[in-house]
């Protein structure tokens, strides 16, 4: 299994670059869940570099408690937001940190950082003996993200829209590995995976999408999950787990297709072997002429009067 980088690789590696070249950039960068970056330089000043992030669900992070995240995250640097943006960092590329690879990373994070909100409000309600109310993140057209804070668990459910009916079948078959872990590990979350029956946590949710190509996985996070030393982590696992199921079922539908056409050559290589070659029935006389014999089926009545 590939687990996927939890920050964008583009967004490190150009800053890292303007670090050592500074020089004019607008860059404008997609990622998944129909995020956006902007990178740019100051007009009159291109030391002077903003890295912005526009995000559908912003608003909804918003309450929950993503401006605190991001002040405690970059401090200074978080400015107000750009423009048609919702967050943006700045920094001087004149002045650079000790240590530029780890700042570069950082500002890469932004949309974990963005994302993360909700689940640091649940993991701290918990801890304050407080759970919450249900929080939704809706931040895809078709889909969301469930984070419930109970007394001493957290319960959190992916609703995803599989547009490939193949791809119903490979998640299932997919998530049922992540069930049958709970036999063999120990301290692992409980993975549930339900197809077209949301589960119960989601009974009140209004404009729930419920259909054939719809799927809801739970994760069950328990104490050992949430503690400090690996809270971080389950933050990371849990925010990236959306694309990496899909990625892992493109895979998986890959590695059949590559399969099936190495089956089709060598198919073809044995039907190849097995094809009789026809004998030529062409002879030569002592004077040198060529006949065909008369048995033979393509001989015409030309050549059996004259030869060829």
């Amino acid at each position: 299994m590939i687990l996927l980088d939890f920050h964008n690789k583009i967004v490190e590696d150009t800053i890292l670059e303007k670090y050592n070249n500074p020089e004019a950039i607008e860059a404008v960068i997609s990622d998944f869940d129909s995020v956006t970056f902007r990178l740019s330089t100051d007009a009159t000043n291109k030391n002077i570099m903003t890295v912005s992030i526009s995000i559908k669900c912003f608003a909804q992070l918003r309450a929950y408690g993503v401006d605190d995240v991001l002040k405690k995250v970059y401090g200074a640097n978080l400015v107000a937001a750009e423009a048609n943006y919702d967050a943006s960092v700045r920094f001087d590329l004149a002045q650079p940190p000790p240590d530029r690879q780890a700042f570069a990373h950082s500002v890469a994070l932004l949309k974990r950082h963005c994302f993360s909100a909700p689940l640091i409000k649940a993991f701290n309600d918990i801890d304050a003996k407080k759970p919450g109310p249900l929080m939704e993140i809706r931040y895809r057209d078709e889909e969301a993200i469930y984070v419930k804070p109970e007394a001493d668990r957290c319960t959190i459910v992916f609703s995803i829209l599989f547009r490939d009916k193949d791809d119903v079948a490979f998640a299932k078959v997919f998530l049922q590995e992540y069930a049958d872990a709970r036999r063999s590990l120990q301290n692992v979350p409980a993975v549930q995976y339900s197809q077209k029956e949301p589960p119960l946590e989601l009974k009140d949710v209004r404009n729930l999408r419920v259909g054939e190509n719809n799927g809801f996985v739970t994760f069950v996070l328990f104490q050992p999950h949430m503690a400090a030393a690996k809270r971080e982590k389950t933050i990371d696992c849990i925010l990236t787990f959306r694309n990496y199921l899909h990625y892992h079922l493109k895979c998986s539908k890959a590695h059949i297709h590559a399969r099936m056409r190495n089956s089709v050559r060598s198919f073809l290589q044995v039907l190849n072997r097995a094809r009789s070659e026809s004998e030529s029935t062409v002879k030569k006389t002592m004077g040198g002429k060529t006949f065909k014999r008369a048995d033979d089926p393509q001989t015409t009545s030309e050549e059996l009067v004259g030869g060829v």
